[in-house]
């Protein structure tokens, strides 16, 4: 990927760039998050940056985009929930429903360390109605300790982090497959065993 574009953008308007690359994330921005949380830690070893203040303004952008899509999962995903839930998915939904009431905030903490889980579930949560408060503790808190990680794997390479982020999301995506491949046998072998 060829970053010199984002150069340019970060240039001509400083930490408010490093703020909208991590917000857009949220509308499908054709970068990873990763490389945008890395990349902010990159300028701070490349160019004037100040580490806390880049490092702030993408952590700001990620919250606040995270809590955008609970706001539109809140206000809009309901419906469509109260739609799937007249189809064959109504168990499904009503188990995933219950699993996030059960152990709500540790899915909410371990979907940042899974790319496209992470993209989604603010959307399933605020569609689920779970209380705002607690997501705020548990997403602000999982946001902060994933930005700091990607963060500084850019400034502590900055010129190899796009290699290292390609290996680790690698990893991370096979991680998430297996992880809703378990959950996905869980379920067939438990109602297997429900209709006898």
């Amino acid at each position: 990927m060829d970053i010199s574009f984002f150069i340019e953008l970060v240039k001509e308007y400083g930490y408010f760039s490093m703020f909208v690359f991590n917000w857009l994330l949220l509308f499908g921005l054709p970068i990873p998050n990763e490389v945008a949380a890395a990349f902010s830690g990159v300028l701070t070893e490349i160019s004037y940056f100040k580490p806390v203040y880049a490092f702030l303004s993408a952590y700001l952008g990620l919250v606040t985009s995270n809590t955008f899509a609970y706001f539109i999962g809140r206000s809009l995903g309901h419906r469509l929930l109260n739609r799937l839930n007249k189809t064959r998915l109504n168990g499904p939904i009503s188990r995933f429903s219950a699993f996030l009431e059960k152990h709500g905030e540790w899915a909410i903490a371990f979907s940042f360390f899974l790319p496209g889980i992470r993209w989604a579930m603010p959307y399933v949560v605020g569609a689920n109605r779970f209380p705002f408060m607690r997501y705020l503790m548990f997403a602000y808190t999982a946001g902060f300790v994933w930005m700091f990680i990607y963060f500084n794997i850019g400034r502590m390479f900055p010129y190899a982090y796009q290699t290292i982020l390609e290996h680790l999301q690698g990893f991370l995506v096979l991680v998430s497959v297996l992880i809703v491949a378990a959950a996905l046998l869980r379920y067939l072998y438990s109602a297997k065993f429900t209709k006898k």
